[in-house]
């Protein structure tokens, strides 16, 4: 369920009218998510869902209180506001409680953030796209499993100091997992971006295939420390972890990888070898909304440069503490190595010996002081010899360290897009620790 701009503004501001509190913030969130599911080679389910959900903040002096609705009748809204009122005074006094934003100024979406062919893409195509993954997996004589999803959402948020902003995008992603006839390979790719049209299923079903027939009947290989080429589905789910480190006040406070013993913090400190991070929501390599939850502005931030560490996320109550400037939320991140930009098939050919790895599972922190983390290769794990992949290998545990990681970085390609929100690249990185064996497929 979309709401345009001017739509939603008056919802939002008749609701907060409604409020005795001086401090109101209102968000009104929804969309429409339309998908496909196939398991066993054939369509297992298919369906579209739509909705719209409103949450009300109020607050008298510090005491705040807040509760959410999808119905928006005037006496639907009006029991909200209510019920957020009397939480409110009920609830003890919060010292890190900030007042709501006036208005602000933000910039221009990304082009194509919001892309109609997306927005409109029915059961019908979804099922030809489907058809795309089946056909393919049957010429090769694998079982499919996969998803497809397209959608549009949109976000808005209103104060009662007169704050208001509201953005919308589309969504598509598309995935599949093939597995061989004996059960011991499987192969796993993906594809996500704003427009649809970017989304090549026949590639994806390629890669899956390739990887699904190679990775069969894999060979023992011992755990250690090796050489690994992490595609960038590997990458991303490793950057997550680090970006939920970057917090000021947990490195202020010394419970963090970025703060330092004894007081202060890392920044300035060279930590991540040869990579740069940054958040823009204008970046077309992975757009995002130009605000975050509070409305405040978002615009580029540097996290690490050439591998020095910029800025930590300051959240309004801690830089208001210690004197500096908040940063806002980052809803998206690029990750890029400086200089000179490889292929995945130069990644490999460099390789004497190796590990490389198509994606990771069920991933988890380990020691999240030292920013460890522990999960499981999935769907394509190969063992790399004078810069060809030789044979199949068994799945691995592995525990490491993520900095330490892109720190070891030797090389790398050019970022993509793997969530919503993230773009990186593949890299190749020495001293990857694999704890033990799995034995999953």
């Amino acid at each position: 369920m979309m709401w345009k701009r001017e739509d939603a503004r008056r919802l939002l501001e008749r609701t907060i009218k409604m409020s005795r509190a001086r401090d109101v913030i209102a968000h009104l969130s929804g969309g429409t998510s339309r998908n496909t599911r196939f398991a066993a080679s054939e369509v297992t389910s298919t369906g579209d869902s739509e909705n719209a959900e409103l949450n009300v903040t109020v607050a008298f002096g510090k005491r705040h209180g807040s509760s959410s609705v999808n119905q928006f009748d005037d006496d639907t809204l009006r029991r909200c506001v209510e019920s957020a009122e009397e939480m409110a005074q009920l609830s003890p006094e919060d010292p890190e409680h900030m007042p709501v934003l006036g208005a602000q100024k933000y910039g221009h979406p990304a082009a194509g953030s919001h892309d109609p062919r997306t927005a409109a893409f029915g059961a019908e195509e979804r099922a030809r796209a489907v058809a795309t993954f089946l056909d393919a997996s049957a010429t090769a004589r694998l079982q499919a499993a996969g998803f497809i999803e397209t959608g549009e959402r949109f976000t808005a948020v209103a104060t009662s100091a007169g704050l208001f902003a509201h953005d919308e995008r589309t969504r598509a992603h598309a995935s599949c997992t093939f597995r061989t006839g004996d059960g011991t390979g499987s192969g796993w790719a993906s594809g996500t971006s704003n427009k649809v049209a970017d989304l090549d299923f026949a590639r994806i079903a390629r890669i899956a295939t390739e990887k699904a027939q190679r990775s069969a009947q894999p060979t023992k290989l011992d755990p250690g420390d090796y050489m690994v080429v992490l595609e960038p589905a590997a990458v991303g789910e490793m950057l997550s972890f680090l970006t939920n480190s970057l917090d000021a006040r947990i490195a202020d406070e010394g419970r963090s990888f970025f703060g330092k013993p004894g007081g202060g913090t890392r920044i300035g400190e060279k930590l991540l070898g040869s990579f740069s991070l940054v958040s823009n929501p204008a970046d077309a390599a992975a757009p995002s909304t130009p605000f975050d939850g509070q409305g405040m502005p978002l615009g580029k931030m540097t996290w690490f440069e050439d591998g020095v560490l910029k800025n930590l996320v300051h959240s309004r109550y801690w830089a208001s503490k210690q004197g500096r400037t908040p940063t806002g939320q980052p809803q998206n991140l690029i990750l890029r190595g400086s200089g000179h930009e490889s292929t995945l098939e130069d990644l490999i050919r460099s390789t004497d010996r190796g590990i490389l790895v198509t994606h990771f599972f069920y991933v988890r922190f380990l020691e999240p002081e030292r920013v460890s983390i522990t999960g499981l290769t999935r769907d394509g794990t190969f063992w790399i010899e004078n810069g060809q992949i030789k044979r199949p290998v068994n799945n691995f545990r592995f525990n490491q360290e993520v900095v330490t990681c892109l720190s070891s970085a030797q090389a790398w390609t050019s970022p993509v897009r793997v969530q919503d929100t993230r773009a990186v690249p593949a890299i190749k990185a020495s001293g990857f620790h694999f704890a033990s064996i799995s034995d999953a497929v």
